[in-house]
């Protein structure tokens, strides 16, 4: 490992660049060796007595690039060009280079051909070229200019959407509807706050800084004759361009089932305010996610208006073990499905992409500024509308878990036995007869499509002995039909929750017969 800078000792003998504002507007002090960043996370620092033998033009040079990143992007962005600049510097290779003289243009080929994660020499590209064009005499235009048209290969991100990882790539759609049902029936296993999140994730993508921001306020909801029709929701944004305490937003619209579950949770905060003790000047500020205490680290500083709010951290934990506990199946047998914000905002832009989403639209949605990071979710779109047949949603079904009623022998053993009216039934096309094949448990009416939208849900009681397998083979076919007419994806996989619960339903009741399914 190279040493560190001998000049970079003590902070006297530090170029520092004195103190200066960040993009959010607040004081950073560049004097010393350690910049703390203005950031609602954990602490973030950049360390410079980390970083490797400079010559000293460079360090000066670098030193003042940090600085205009600071000005420009918001901390975690700067706090991760700092890190990963700092690793392409400790290369070996670009230390050899810096003995030598200063890294050319063979020194950013070599870096790319044989460092294994040397998509950080993006980050090392940005930095030559920024000096190149400021004037810094050690930065040569001609080097700027070769390396600007290298092609630097993607991060973690392309590798794990381009090869579907089945631990940190895009959920498939059968472990979306696991996920979604096994939500929709947690009941008391999770808190408000965690089925609030889940649903956000699922819904917007976000990242989990935003989520950590939202407060209350963004909450919109639109009247008709004083009830409840519309839900909105201001997402703060997060940028680079964008300063980092909630200076702008882009509205993104809610379903009622998300919105309703929003206005719950408001109300449970309401209560638990009434019986904290919160300062008279924090007593406006209303986080959607408030934290069980007060940060009392951050009273007193720039950043007391997030005193409230969980931080990026805290809400990306909150996921992954509220996710965790609803034990949901994943793809890989006998394993629970690990679930990250990442993952979940991996997953909502590849179902864009399928949906007919342009790349414009799908930057918008996630928060992007450039086009070419939402190309790699294109780059997968053929792959993206699968196969379904028989077989295979008699193999998926147990991993999705869609059918959520409670089998019966039959109408003598339903909740509203002998009820013409909750019988459900089949058209059996063949032989020109209705069938039935179940009994609906709800007591109020239902405006949803029956039999299609019963088994999805929680209060259908389908009977053993009733041919089920009747309404899958026809939405088998319809998917099928619909796949090979080359149809919007959207409209492909529109009944794929219900064929998967119709083929969950066939199972448990062969499992309960002693019959072996094929």
């Amino acid at each position: 490992m190279p040493e560190l800078n001998p000049n970079l000792r003590n902070d006297r003998s530090f170029p520092g660049q004195g103190i200066f504002r960040d993009q959010a507007g607040l004081e950073v002090d560049g004097r010393g060796l350690i910049w703390r960043l203005n950031s609602p996370r954990v602490a973030l620092r950049l360390n410079w007595s980390l970083m490797p033998s400079l010559p000293d033009g460079v360090l000066v040079a670098t030193t003042a690039f940090m600085r205009n990143v600071i000005e420009t992007q918001n901390a975690q962005s700067a706090h991760n060009t700092f890190s990963h600049l700092k690793e392409v510097l400790k290369s070996d290779v670009f230390a050899a280079a810096f003995i030598e003289g200063m890294p050319g243009f063979g020194t950013f080929q070599e870096y790319l051909n044989t460092v294994e994660n040397s998509w950080r020499a993006h980050y090392a590209r940005q930095w030559f070229e920024w000096c190149s064009t400021m004037g810094y005499p050690d930065f040569s235009a001609e080097v700027a200019l070769e390396i600007s048209r290298l092609r630097v290969g993607g991060n973690e991100k392309g590798r794990a959407v381009l090869s579907a990882d089945p631990q940190a790539g895009p959920l498939l759609d059968q472990e979306v509807s696991s996920l979604i049902n096994a939500l929709r029936a947690s009941g008391d296993l999770l808190s408000l706050q965690e089925r609030a999140l889940i649903w956000l994730c699922l819904a917007l993508g976000p990242n989990p800084m935003q989520i950590a921001h939202l407060r209350e306020e963004d909450v919109k909801i639109i009247n008709d004759d004083d009830r409840p029709a519309f839900f909105h929701l201001s997402v703060p944004r997060m940028k680079k361009r964008e300063a980092e305490m909630r200076s702008s937003f882009r509205t993104r619209a809610l379903t009622w089932e998300i919105g309703s579950i929003l206005i719950d949770l408001m109300e449970e905060n309401a209560k638990r305010r009434s019986d904290a003790k919160i300062p008279d000047r924090l007593g406006h500020i209303f986080p959607l996610f408030p934290r069980d205490s007060i940060r009392a680290s951050a009273l007193g500083t720039p950043l007391e208006e997030l005193a409230l709010h969980h931080s990026s951290p805290d809400i990306g934990k909150m996921l992954s073990e509220a996710i965790d506990r609803l034990a949901v199946p994943s793809r890989t047998a006998g394993e629970r499905l690990r679930v990250t914000c990442r993952r979940l905002r991996y997953t909502f832009a590849t179902r864009l992409v399928r949906e007919g989403v342009t790349k414009r639209e799908v930057a918008d949605l996630l928060d992007h500024t450039d086009l070419q990071n939402v190309q790699v979710y294109f780059d997968i779109k053929s792959d993206i509308v699968q196969k379904l047949d028989k077989a295979i949603a008699m193999a998926v079904a147990p991993i999705a878990q869609a059918f959520m009623g409670q089998i019966v022998l039959d109408d003598g053993y339903a909740v509203r036995s002998g009820d013409p009216d909750a019988k459900i039934a089949v058209v059996d096309e063949i032989n020109g007869a209705i069938k039935e094949v179940g009994t609906c448990g709800e007591f109020s009416f239902c405006r949803l499509s029956a039999p299609v939208a019963c088994y999805t849900c929680a209060k259908f009681q389908p009977w053993v002995e009733a041919p089920h397998h009747l309404l899958l083979d026809d939405l088998l076919k319809e998917r099928e039909r619909k796949r090979e007419a080359g149809l919007d994806g959207r409209m492909v996989t529109l009944m794929d929750n219900t064929i998967l619960a119709i083929a969950d339903v066939i199972q448990r009741i062969d499992a309960r017969q002693g019959v072996q399914t094929p």
